[in-house]
């Protein structure tokens, strides 16, 4: 019942003639005009948005580091084999054209040509080069992450259908720029000689020039490899040649004398086991051939052979055979005589002839050894010296390689060049980056963006009541009112003319109240709002004046007995008054006051209690109801906010119904959603509710200076508002 009461106020409703016909009607704004009315809303927030986008985009320009660009400008022809007129040729030289042109903007774009201008210019060196990009430290990769710079900072254009192509560089100094792209353009052109090897004269002459550095580095090879031998006593006897493997051998002085001196040791160690031999075997004068025992035995031979012929012939007793036996026998002691002197002389001369042998073998192991300890050290140096070599021979391979090649160009003849210089890069004074017009036009656009943003986002993300048919279209609660925004020190003065926008404005309400019951304007209603500061006060005021200048007698209850705001708006006596009433205080008549030059009588809220809730919720108020209608028409009270409080939800359940004031522009719509909610299970009547403060943010909505005569009456900006 309740929710088809509010929509059936919301479609009764209509045009009282003071200017509510558009909230009435329930019309939907367009969004357009809602945003232009949320940016004329925002203007200043809008004005800094822009402004500030506009100083980032000032700073940023003269914080930036310049960039300065050269171009070299090069002509790539199109070398053809053949000419011929045949017809039908002509097409497909023109594909073959697109096709070729469109490689070698390729090529010009490859990075191998990027890492060509690396190496050539030795930009990993490049001071000048390193300071101009801020580097400080390269990583491992050095070609490749220098190549992608320049990558990053080259450009390639051809000239319109020309065969002109730009080759255009962006660097922060401009020195670098120009040798850049002039680097750019040669290694271009080195890199199709390399193609187009031996064909043009310009081959010949590339080839000149690597055969010079090729000359010079294998003359610096050279010199680095013999310095390398005379430090680390490297001299060689014998040509350095390559084994199958690719390792390169060479003999040197010390394998030479090792290889001679172990020759000898293996001499001497068979010298010295031939001694210790001779020794062991305990040679005694036999074997040897000895001049003094050879005499003696061949005389004892010559005797021997006489006395056995004497034998024969006269036997032993002959004188002549006894005197060759006795000489026999004086022999053989004079050779045993001899021969034990000379066999001590022999083992003396073995003893010395071996320990001459052990020394000489010892003399040439110990020289050996030195030897083997430098060839091993000569060894770990052959290693460099091997790098050495392998250097030299490879410089001196790709020498002999180019010079042969040379010579065949020579022979063969050479064609022309297709590619040329037409322009050299040259630095320039002038940066391209950053431009400050650019950077403006950017930053305006960013800032205009932004503001945009905002604009929609906050239209989106409101929640408060912008339009006041949104009471109606979202909350179902009808429209009973729309009030603007007022200077809180007029309000009094502006409630007691009638020709007053606030009169006019609550007249609306007055009137729009007569339809809610048959009989017309509720006998008793409150008036309340979800939070404090929404008008409620100042509502309750208006209306009660208006509904006592029709010759009514009403008597205004000011119910919120916690925070009273009605003192704002009329001079009250400090006393008793309501909250005595509740507490037991039954002579109410008492307790009312006039409040002249108000027509109404006043119920004032009365000494704070300390609960509130407690003394509403005991029916007296509802006794007092039905008690002051005995000598007054209407009642109205103002109620207290009905979010965070027991209160209204008490009061709201004696009276009629209640009107439930929403601020413009203020709040949100759950929190007015929240208080419908409590008041119906609390078994209020929703009246509908009374929009209050509306300004220039509703305009777009047929409020504020839709009505006809401004927010105010000279038409300014209120300083002081109402916030009761």
């Amino acid at each position: 019942m309740q929710r088809y009461i509010r929509g059936k106020q919301s479609a009764e409703l209509v045009d009282d003639g003071y200017g509510q016909s558009a909230s009435l009607q329930g019309g939907v704004v367009p969004a357009v005009e809602q945003l232009w009315q949320l940016a004329k809303n925002y203007k200043f927030l809008i004005l800094g948005l822009v402004v500030g986008s506009l100083l980032i985009g000032l700073l940023a320009t003269f914080l930036a580091t310049p960039k300065f660009q050269s171009t070299a400008r090069v002509e790539i022809s199109r070398v053809d084999g053949n000419v011929t007129s045949v017809e039908g040729v002509a097409t497909e030289d023109s594909v073959l054209d697109a096709q070729y042109y469109e490689t070698q903007y390729e090529l010009l774009r490859a990075r191998s040509l990027a890492e060509r201008v690396v190496r050539e210019e030795n930009l990993a060196q490049d001071e000048q080069f390193l300071a101009a990009f801020e580097i400080e430290k390269l990583p491992g990769d050095q070609e490749a992450a220098l190549a992608s710079l320049l990558l990053k900072n080259i450009g390639i254009a051809p000239v319109g259908s020309s065969n002109l192509v730009d080759i255009s560089f962006i660097s922060p100094k401009p020195e670098v720029s120009a040798q850049i792209a002039n680097a750019w353009a040669e290694a271009y052109i080195a890199s199709n000689l390399d193609r187009r090897f031996g064909a043009t004269i310009e081959a010949r002459n590339f080839l000149e020039q690597r055969l010079a550095e090729l000359r010079t580095r294998l003359e610096t090879a050279e010199r680095e490899l013999i310095a390398y031998a005379v430090d680390q006593d490297l001299f060689t006897v014998q040509a350095p040649t390559t084994g199958e493997n690719g390792t390169v051998a060479a003999q040197t002085l010390v394998a030479s004398d090792l290889q001679t001196l172990n020759a000898a040791l293996a001499a001497a160690t068979t010298a010295r086991i031939v001694a210790e031999s001779a020794l062991q075997g305990g040679g005694g004068a036999a074997g040897l051939d000895d001049t003094t025992l050879q005499p003696l035995r061949q005389q004892r031979a010559v005797l021997s052979a006489q006395r056995a012929q004497l034998r024969a012939t006269a036997g032993d007793q002959y004188p002549a055979v006894e005197a060759l036996t006795a000489q026999i026998i004086q022999l053989d002691e004079e050779i045993a005589r001899e021969g034990r002197r000379a066999g001590t002389t022999v083992r003396a001369a073995l003893a010395a002839r071996e320990r001459e042998a052990v020394d000489q073998e010892q003399r040439l192991r110990r020289t050996v050894n030195e030897l083997r300890t430098q060839f091993v050290d000569q060894r770990r140096d052959g290693v460099q010296y091997a790098i050495l070599q392998r250097e030299v021979d490879t410089n001196s391979s790709l020498y002999n390689a180019l010079l042969q090649r040379y010579r065949e160009i020579g022979v063969a003849g050479v064609g022309d060049n297709n590619i040329a210089v037409v322009d050299t890069a040259r630095p320039r004074g002038v940066p391209i980056e950053p431009s400050l017009l650019n950077n403006l036009v950017l930053s305006l656009l960013i800032g205009a963006a932004a503001a945009g943003a905002f604009i929609f986002l906050r239209g989106q993300f409101d929640q408060s009541i912008r339009d006041p048919a949104n009471l109606s279209d979202s909350l179902g609660l009808a429209l009973l009112g729309s009030i603007p925004r007022v200077k809180e020190d007029t309000i009094g003065e502006s409630l007691l003319s009638t020709h007053s926008q606030v009169y006019e404005s609550y007249f609306s309400l007055f009137t729009n109240l007569n339809f809610l019951t048959e009989r017309g304007l509720p006998k008793n209603l409150m008036i309340s709002s979800s939070r404090p500061g929404e008008g409620k006060s100042m509502s309750s005021v208006a209306l009660a004046q208006i509904v006592a200048s029709r010759g009514n007698r009403v008597l205004l209850i000011d119910a919120d007995m916690r925070n009273s705001g009605m003192g704002k708006y009329i001079e009250l006596r400090k006393g008793k008054g309501l909250s005595d009433y509740l507490s037991g205080n039954d002579n109410w008549s008492e307790l009312i006051q006039a409040v002249p030059p108000f027509a109404f009588d006043v119920l004032a809220a009365g000494h704070r209690p300390p609960s509130a809730a407690e003394l509403l919720a005991g029916g007296r108020f509802a006794e007092l109801l039905l008690a002051v209608q005995s000598r007054y028409d209407y009642v109205i009270v103002d109620g207290p906010p009905v979010l965070g409080l027991a209160d209204a939800p008490l009061i709201a359940s004696a009276v009629e119904g209640v009107v439930l004031v929403v601020e413009a522009n203020s709040g949100k719509v759950r929190m007015i959603a929240q208080s419908i909610e409590r008041l119906e299970q609390g078994g209020a009547v929703m009246f509908g509710g009374l929009v209050t403060k509306l300004d220039q943010r509703n305009a777009s909505y047929g409020y504020g200076n839709g009505y006809g005569y401004g927010y105010t009456y000279g038409g300014e900006q209120p300083k002081a508002e109402a916030s009761a």
